[in-house]
């Protein structure tokens, strides 16, 4: 994204510092005014008129992007109810300088578009920002961004394109880099109403203007100034629960799903709209209906539902009911998703494409084609599971691969070291099997150019060798047929220029055996191409993958079961401990007590003794026989050196 933060169109010579264009005169000013540069330093008072200039080009810039409904809020994002519907930006102003709202929203023109970017921090939201913004300039559009306040990571990105099909076009991308980055829609919220860019923040008051927001105000499209003004007309219409595939009906399991919803966690406040939705699924899963789950989530005990029950029934159904059923049933009973092909446009293509693109130069021959298929099988699975975050445990990965261990901990390592994958959590031993160091994909490293190409074949390929599934990938990610020295070098074996016989044997080896399994043709004398088919699989190989299977299955069963004698042990030996510790602590009590009545002297002592004896024969005879009980075993304990 260019320092500027705005788009990189031609910029026109600025407006002198003294011009107030005509348009303003509608508009009061948010920023008190400056002092007169002569009562200033020279400094002070072009700091001052460069404030003045920066507010200027923002209210022209609001007037240019903005229109009716105006509505105020407060600092809680609830609107605030005026006597009458606001017809300009100024009246809802008005009411902010007057101290009766926080701030104040409007609608989006036609030909503008606005994306919220609510981020974990401002990588993540930046690596968001330049692949949309970058989508805008291909599209020939214009564009600002701005912080949103509130904390790290929080963008707001508008958009000015001219045509309808470049619109839809652009929230096809974004669409796409959500889909990618495992992103909700509240993280990635395409908008049609939004804050202005002079209206102040709804908690901290201040107005944050983008850097060079004149340099915007003068890259604005001239085409855009004629456009129409037009309101768009939205239809409201109730919005219809979705209908989920028919399950069996069961309770909400006991556990750390229900103690989630009556008591969440700190990560639900940080962001309450995603743990409602996956809340939402696992009602969903749990076989509830509409009418059922909205009884779960209107109960006051729930309150890992609070937005929810807030913002009512309507809110609740558009944004996680029928979110939730179209997430659970495509992941549950969907072929296409569920299809390598699928699975490879989405993922594993983009992902493998990016790694050559990026960080094959430096990596050697001996780790390239290794890593690669590492790659492969942790973007076949992120892709299957449908998850931003996913747990990748080793052993899934030999199962998937027919690689050591050793080596998929090392390609491992070295992706997380080049920024390839983020580790987001790390395994903890204290929860056994129930945890794994978890991933995720650096948006950046995709290469969406090769949506368009077709799987090679499974990353499980039967045959052994490292190499021969680079070669197949080769060919998908640059498909048409190509000699055997072309595809020496496109797999990254050698950068030498002419290849020698021995080091071609190799290659032909590795393409005579994906001839035989179904995942290469031959196309004349010297020229190789993708069947599309599925890989053969070997009796051989079939066997092997048995075995590999068998063997990690024993390996999970010998470490769970040694896992759960050891912590039983600990268990144990915590609960000893825990008892001597009570047994001392009880000790120094009844020695503390023994110390304080031998400190006493004879006449108190026979005092308390006297008071206590009224005490017990005023008790009711219940209460005298239960403490006749107590100090019995009191007695007991201490004749043996225990004090109870």
């Amino acid at each position: 994204m260019p320092a500027t933060g705005v788009s990189s169109t031609p910029v026109s010579a600025l407006p002198p510092a003294g011009f107030v264009p005509p348009q303003t005169a509608v508009f009061d000013p948010l920023f008190p005014p400056p002092a007169p540069a002569a009562h200033l330093r020279p400094e002070v008072a072009g700091a001052a008129g460069a404030r003045e200039r920066a507010r200027i080009a923002a209210l022209l810039l609001d007037d240019l992007l903005f229109a009716v409904p105006v509505f105020c809020i407060d600092a809680a994002n609830s609107r605030v109810a005026t006597d009458r519907p606001l017809r300009f930006l100024s009246e809802a102003a008005a009411l902010v300088n007057r101290g009766q709202a926080a701030s104040y929203v409007a609608t989006l023109r036609e030909f503008v578009c606005a994306v919220d970017v609510d981020g974990t921090d401002d990588d993540w939201s930046v690596s968001a920002l330049e692949h949309m913004t970058a989508r805008v300039d291909e599209l020939g559009g214009w564009w600002v961004t701005r912080k949103s306040g509130g904390g790290a990571g929080r963008w707001h990105l508008i958009a000015v394109l001219r045509t309808q099909p470049a619109r839809e076009a652009f929230r096809e991308t974004v669409d796409t880099v959500r889909l990618h980055w495992g992103a909700t829609p509240q993280q990635i919220d395409w908008r049609r109403t939004l804050r202005p860019l002079s209206a102040p923040h709804r908690r901290t008051g201040e107005v944050e203007l983008p850097s060079s927001v004149e340099w915007a105000k003068n890259d604005f499209p001239s085409w855009a100034s004629v456009m129409p003004v037009g309101r768009r007309r939205v239809l409201m219409e109730r919005e219809t629960a979705a209908t989920p595939w028919q399950r069996p009906l069961r309770e909400i399991p006991l556990g750390e799903f229900w103690d989630r919803l009556r008591n969440p966690g700190a990560d639900y406040y940080q962001d309450r709209s995603r743990s409602e939705l996956l809340s939402t699924a696992r009602l969903v899963v749990a076989g509830y209906d509409a009418e059922s789950a909205w009884r779960v989530v209107a109960d006051a005990r729930h309150r890992g539902f609070s937005r929810s029950r807030q913002r009512g029934r309507s809110w609740w159904v558009k944004f996680c009911w029928n979110a939730a059923v179209e997430f659970v049933d495509s992941r549950r009973g969907s072929r296409t998703e569920r299809s390598p092909v699928d699975r490879w446009k989405r993922v594993t293509g983009p992902l493998l494409a990016g790694v050559r693109k990026f960080f094959w130069p430096g990596w050697t021959v001996a780790t390239r084609h290794s890593r690669e298929r590492v790659l492969a099988a942790v973007g076949d699975r992120m892709a299957r599971q449908g998850l931003g975050n996913c747990p990748m445990p080793q052993r899934d990965l030999e199962n998937d691969t027919g690689q050591s261990r050793n080596t998929i901990a090392a390609a491992l390592a070295q992706l997380t070291k080049d920024g390839v994958l983020v580790k987001t959590k790390t395994y903890d031993q204290s929860q056994g099997t129930k945890s794994s160091n978890e991933y995720s994909v650096n948006l950046l490293v995709l290469d969406f150019s090769a949506e368009s190409t077709e799987p090679p074949c499974s990353h499980t390929l039967g045959a052994p060798g490292r190499s021969w599934f680079s070669l197949a990938t080769t060919l998908a990610l640059t498909p048409g047929p190509h000699p055997t020295p072309r595809l020496y070098h496109l797999s990254g074996y050698t950068p030498t220029p002419t290849p020698t016989r021995s080091q071609l044997a190799n290659v032909e080896t590795g393409l005579r055996t994906l001839v035989r399994l179904r995942v290469l043709r031959r196309r004349g004398t010297d020229r190789w191409e993708l069947t599309a088919q599925a890989p053969r699989e070997t009796v051989r190989a079939r066997q092997r993958k048995q075995r590999t299977a068998a063997r990690i299955e024993r390996e999970r069963r010998s470490f769970k079961a040694g896992w759960q004698a050891r912590r039983t042990e600990l268990n144990r030996r915590w609960e000893e401990q825990r008892e001597r510790a009570l047994a001392r602590r009880a000790a120094q009590d009844q020695s503390r007590c023994e110390a304080w009545w031998k400190s006493l002297s004879e006449e108190e002592r026979r005092a308390r003794r006297v008071e206590w004896r009224v005490r017990f024969a005023a008790m009711p005879p219940a209460l005298r026989a239960a403490r006749v009980e107590v100090l019995a075993e009191r007695r007991f304990l201490a004749a043996r050196g225990v004090a109870a």
